[in-house]
């Protein structure tokens, strides 16, 4: 009888281990990249613990998913992605159910170029940053918002949330345009070309120091920095992952501001606001 006690006793461990494994799997969701989380977070109230495979610090175009994160991709209810980042592809190999992974750059007119580093190269050659343009996070709200309402269609509040951050995300739209738009502004300038879809939906340049990865030699530096002088260029964005170095000798020759900005910011809200109204002569 004892025996029998601790065998049972063992089976409700291990099924309560499994109960509580699988729990936890459902109610955590993963994205690619950071700009990624406080939009899922927002949707689903909070309701969800959404993780980060990309860490704080890391480029997602030279990161590559560590064998444990790997190992785990199964483990989340959705994961999100851009679908358009070489490393997301190694997370689609290792998916055990392809539905799972929600591609949100669905519906956006895409921008071909690529932004290689060393032997990177991105989805078929385009770009894939466009989370820093509010028309395209606006389509991409969009669209996480109808998977995460298909989803759990018994959270109405899932789909009042989503539409409350896409009127915040318009109205962002509408004050960069009309910002830019009366202003003078023509071009911005950065090392990593960050801000492409940005660049495009406002109508001005996006005049980039660094490309596929590669430093400008002194005859590009030259012409950069006579393009700056000529478009009377006053500041220099450079991202975290990039030393300040990297654009001080264009900065020193033109006369021109280094400014951080984070295009892989949690508040990516924020950061596009932000860098809108340095672009357009305001303060940081």
């Amino acid at each position: 009888m004892r025996k029998i006690t601790i065998l049972l006793s063992v089976l409700a461990l291990f099924c309560g281990c499994s109960s509580k494994s699988n729990s936890d799997g459902d109610k955590t969701i993963y994205v690619t990249i950071t700009p990624l989380k406080a939009i899922i977070e927002e949707i689903t109230c909070g309701d969800f613990t959404v993780d980060v495979i990309v860490p704080d610090g890391a480029s997602p175009e030279t990161y590559e998913p560590t064998a444990k994160q790997l190992a785990k991709v199964n483990e989340p209810r959705l994961i999100f992605s851009t679908g358009l980042i070489t490393f997301e592809q190694s997370i689609v190999e290792h998916i055990d159910d392809s539905d799972k992974i929600k591609n949100l750059s669905a519906g956006i007119e895409l921008i071909e170029g690529s932004c290689s580093h060393h032997h990177h190269d991105h989805h078929h050659g385009i770009d894939p940053h466009i989370w820093t343009s509010p028309k395209a996070l606006y389509k991409m709200v969009t669209t996480a918002r109808d998977i995460i309402v298909k989803e759990f269609p018994d959270k109405t509040e899932y789909a009042e949330a989503a539409d409350r951050l896409l009127e915040r995300i318009e109205a962002l739209d509408k004050w960069c345009h009309d910002k830019i738009a009366n202003s003078e502004i023509k071009a911005i300038m950065i090392y990593h070309p960050a801000y492409t879809y940005y660049a495009r939906d406002y109508d001005i340049e996006q005049i980039a120091i660094e490309h596929d990865g590669k430093e400008p030699t002194p005859k590009q530096l030259t012409e950069l920095s006579d393009k700056g002088k000529a478009l009377s260029i006053d500041v220099i964005f450079h991202q975290p992952q990039y030393s300040a170095d990297k654009v001080s000798a264009i900065a020193d020759e033109i006369g021109a501001r280094i400014i951080e900005t984070n295009p892989l910011s949690n508040d990516i809200i924020g950061e596009i606001e932000r860098i809108t109204n340095i672009i357009c002569g305001g303060n940081e």
